[in-house]
């Protein structure tokens, strides 16, 4: 009889052990397998947000979106101080695509020389070194009183309805200072008033 008791004892413990054995198993399956779900969902994530990135800068076209580290005040320091003079009239200038850079080209004239003068939109390189004897008088702007291009940019585009912006040129046209725009992708071009800001 005691022999039967200790055989009953022992073949519930060793039931109870492997009760407990599953249970624990089947706990840690599922904790793997819930880890692994948010593994997947974290790489989905990442790779959704990759793939609107890389939409965004395929969408960009126009340089009103675009930044560059020389602005339009900083491209004119480099013009004055290529030539080693404050006193040189602005004449025009003009923003776009060359060879692969974007570039500022300068004119300007001093009642001596006229002088001109393409610089690096991003690294500030100058390119094109011009100056010739030339004594005709002829326009000017001033640059403290005009709106910046990305102003003009954005005014163009609202009068334009559609498109981006290709390039611009600032000049003086019938004493009028304006930003030319040349709009592209459906838009018409636009002009600017360089110192209010309207659609003309």
């Amino acid at each position: 009889m005691a022999k039967f008791k200790i055989a009953k004892y022992g073949v519930l413990s060793l039931s109870a052990g492997l009760v407990l054995s599953a249970c624990g198993g089947e706990e840690t399956t599922e904790t793997t397998d819930m880890t692994d779900d948010t593994e997947v969902t974290e790489n989905n994530e990442t790779t959704e947000d990759t793939t609107n990135d890389d939409m965004n800068q395929v969408d960009v076209k126009g340089i009103e979106a675009l930044d560059f580290s020389v602005s339009l005040n900083d491209a004119v320091d480099v013009f004055y101080e290529t030539f080693e003079s404050e006193n040189i009239n602005i004449e025009s200038i003009q923003f776009d695509e060359d060879s692969g850079r974007y570039m500022y080209s300068i004119d300007g004239w001093d009642g001596e020389f006229n002088y001109e003068l393409n610089i690096d939109a991003d690294t500030s390189e100058t390119f094109e070194q011009e100056k010739e004897e030339d004594t005709d008088k002829e326009n000017t702007i001033n640059i403290e009183e005009i709106i910046m291009p990305k102003e003009a940019m954005d005014a163009a585009l609202e009068a334009s309805g559609s498109g981006y912006v290709e390039e611009w040129e600032l000049e003086v046209e019938n004493n009028q200072t304006i930003y030319d725009i040349d709009i592209e992708g459906g838009g018409d071009d636009q002009t600017i008033d360089a110192l209010s800001g309207d659609a003309l």
